[in-house]
């Protein structure tokens, strides 16, 4: 390959590679997360039934209903917090938890998920 300034090709080839990163890194710091429930952990804390909601995004708020399955209890409404750990003094039984988050400010960016599960009530003086 004769005629080829290897020099220049060089140096085209490294100022494009620098274009790319400088794109990408304005891409990358400018990006909003997409919103998401990524994991629902429960877990008995003393005796009360403690739902910790793991989402991503930004300036987010955290809600949820907690149904009684069997119908002998009222369905329990959270409304919007900013915390995302809700402590629940509710009896043992089945329970179908519906968890939302949403972010702050944007009542449209709301993410939510439904869960089954049986809560098995644990006090301490047992």
């Amino acid at each position: 390959m004769a005629g080829v300034d290897w020099k220049k090709a060089y140096h085209d080839l490294e100022s494009h590679i620098e274009h790319i990163m400088k794109e990408t890194s304005t891409l990358v710091h400018n990006a909003v997360p997409e919103l998401r429930i990524n994991e629902v952990a429960r877990n008995d804390q003393n005796g009360l039934l403690e739902i910790i909601i793991d989402a991503t995004g930004a300036r987010m708020k955290y809600a949820l209903y907690l149904i009684d399955r069997t119908g002998k209890h009222e369905t329990i409404k959270r409304p919007y917090q900013q915390s995302n750990t809700f402590l629940l003094d509710v009896p043992g039984g089945k329970y179908t938890l519906q968890a939302f988050v949403q972010e702050d400010g944007a009542a449209d960016q709301t993410a939510s998920v439904k869960i089954n599960f049986r809560h098995d009530r644990v006090d301490d003086d047992e």
